[in-house]
């Protein structure tokens, strides 16, 4: 191991002992994330600019009016709370139809149609007996589907139950407090008892609304910057992760035109004579450029903290995909090693990639705006699959556990590109 430390230091010394690399790695695509932040709409608040992307769903309640009952209203109340990023459809529908229902009226064949194509991402429905059935102290259920494929169902799941959990509380604690004080009080008629359970029920809701526990969260030091940044930095929190995705990507793949020119040179096979194996060899290569990658990450991220960017609550996460995508772009940068033959091939071709899978996978704009088969052709980019995590952990106060499929998936090209470079890689023309 330390030899192969050894060899990734001298390759770092080599790459730093070029000053212009700091134009690369630091001044271009701090400049660029700036700009692109701006773009996105960083530092306008107040006119419009995006903020967390709204999670489109839809809702079928054939409980009563297109409201629904007391109860029904309660239960959406409940929902919206529970994630300010919900949009219910059509209960929410705007002027500018953020619901993207074309005047069309909702109904099951269309939901469906609307959850298949990603333009919603999850379907609730409440069924007729919905109200009538809780006051009869019964009971009931929430029709929930979603399209498991998108990555936003797991937030939306995570709001219905909660609503479910508060809604469900305070239908718990009315029918305790309605057969209690049937013990002692004697109700004139049904319509006294359902009156009071109402009352008993609105009181806990009132209760719950309250947060009687709080986490009584404090920042050791604020400053009027920080206080005024968290609405602006939106643009920021999309173009911070995006332009340092698409930088770790052209600094690391550029790499396989150095390791062909080396094969060229004859350094590669010089190295090879010596007494260390060829593992070790490819291991400190490879390593270096890992090293690169993970810096370009820690330089972008740590000007976004500056910026307001804030990165949710999941550090190690946060850090599991940028291993995760400097590993895959490094693993891709050896696969390039084996199927390009010269400098010049090296150089245009790891340009046209880089300048292809950053767009394609949502590193300059959120793949939320465009199509679903735009979406769908962006994932076979490594970007895409490091954005989702990003945007999750970001925009949708995610964990480990919500951010795991996108970093199985690049582990999983990771493996595939490494066993495909290593197998065919070789040290001489």
């Amino acid at each position: 191991m330390r030899t192969i430390i050894d060899i990734a230091l001298n390759d770092l010394r080599i790459i730093f002992s070029d000053r212009s690399i700091w134009i690369n790695l630091v001044i271009i695509p701090l400049l660029i994330a700036y700009v692109v932040g701006f773009a996105n709409g960083a530092g306008t608040a107040d006119s419009g600019a995006p903020d967390a992307p709204k999670l489109i769903v839809d809702v079928i309640n054939h409980d009563g009016d297109s409201n629904g009952s007391d109860i029904a209203q309660q239960f959406f109340a409940n929902l919206r709370a529970a994630n300010s990023s919900i949009v219910l459809c059509p209960l929410d529908n705007n002027a500018t139809d953020v619901c993207q229902l074309n005047s069309a009226v909702l109904d099951e064949t269309l939901a469906q149609q609307r959850i298949e194509d990603q333009t919603s991402l999850a379907l609730i429905e409440l069924p007729a007996d919905f109200s009538m059935t809780i006051n009869a102290g019964e009971d009931t259920s929430i029709v929930y589907r979603a399209n498991e494929d998108a990555s936003a169902p797991s937030y939306i799941l995570q709001a219905v139950q909660a609503a479910v959990q508060k809604l469900g509380g305070a239908l718990t604690a009315a029918r305790v407090g309605t057969n209690a004080a049937a013990d002692t009080l004697n109700f004139a008629s049904d319509a006294d008892r359902a009156a009071f359970a109402a009352d008993v029920r609105q009181r806990a809701n009132d209760l719950w609304a309250q947060d009687p526990v709080r986490i009584d969260y404090q920042i050791a030091r604020q400053t009027e910057s920080d206080q005024t940044t968290d609405s602006g930095a939106a643009g920021f929190s999309q173009s911070i992760p995006g332009i340092g995705t698409m930088y770790a990507m052209f600094i690391v793949l550029p790499a396989a035109a150095a390791i062909i020119q080396e094969r060229k040179n004859w350094t590669l096979q010089r190295m090879a004579v010596l007494p260390i194996s060829r593992t070790q060899i490819l291991g400190g290569k490879l390593l270096a450029r890992f090293v690169i990658g993970m810096l370009e990450y820690a330089i972008m991220f740590g000007f976004g903290a500056l910026l307001g960017v804030r990165y949710g609550s999941d550090p190690v996460a946060l850090v599991l995909i940028m291993v995760a995508f400097s590993l895959c772009v490094t693993a891709l940068m050896l696969v390039l090693t084996t199927i390009l033959k010269n400098v010049g091939q090296a150089s245009g071709i790891t340009l046209f990639l880089s300048l292809t899978l950053a767009p394609l996978g949502g590193a300059w704009w959120s793949l939320d705006i465009v199509p679903a088969w735009m979406r769908a052709l962006g994932h076979i980019s490594p970007v895409a699959w490091a954005m989702d995590g990003f945007h999750s952990l970001l925009f949708l106060g995610g964990s480990l556990s919500t951010v795991i499929v996108p970093i199985l998936v690049l582990l999983g090209m990771t493996v595939v590109f490494f066993v495909y470079g290593v197998a065919r890689f070789k040290f001489t023309d």
